[in-house]
């Protein structure tokens, strides 16, 4: 940051704006690291049953606040279904998630890893010991 300020409301709008943009940051690197990390599910072979596809289209991104507080969520859509499958949609992503099915999981593990670095990397570069 490294700038001097003359009173205490410039010294806030300021903080929160670094917070706010350092959220922003780590959000959208979670976001793209999420599309990585769920495209990568799809380089190992389909084998006999064809994918939808779904899965790589469901991250989603939602980031809001204002003031002292910013928050981002990262999460996987759920709300299509797989028919005939006679299970829920939470449930198949979890399959994945866990290797259970014809692709490479592991892609939530490691976007929550990334999510760590990204929070780090954002607000470390803003906010230096």
């Amino acid at each position: 940051m490294g700038k001097t300020f003359n009173s205490w409301d410039k010294l806030k709008k300021s903080l929160q704006k670094e917070v706010r943009d350092a959220t922003e940051e780590a959000v959208e690197k979670s976001f793209q690291n999420l599309h990585e990390n769920v495209d990568n599910f799809y380089t190992a072979p389909e084998g006999r049953y064809r994918r939808t596809g779904q899965l790589a289209e469901s991250p989603e991104m939602r980031l809001y606040g204002s003031g002292d507080s910013y928050i981002g969520e990262l999460s996987l859509d759920t709300t299509y279904q797989y028919y005939p499958a006679g299970r829920s949609t939470d449930v198949i992503y979890g399959y994945a998630e866990d290797g259970g099915l014809l692709g490479n999981g592991g892609f939530w593990q490691k976007t929550q890893l990334n999510i760590e670095e990204n929070i780090n990397e954002a607000f470390g570069k803003r906010f230096q010991k």
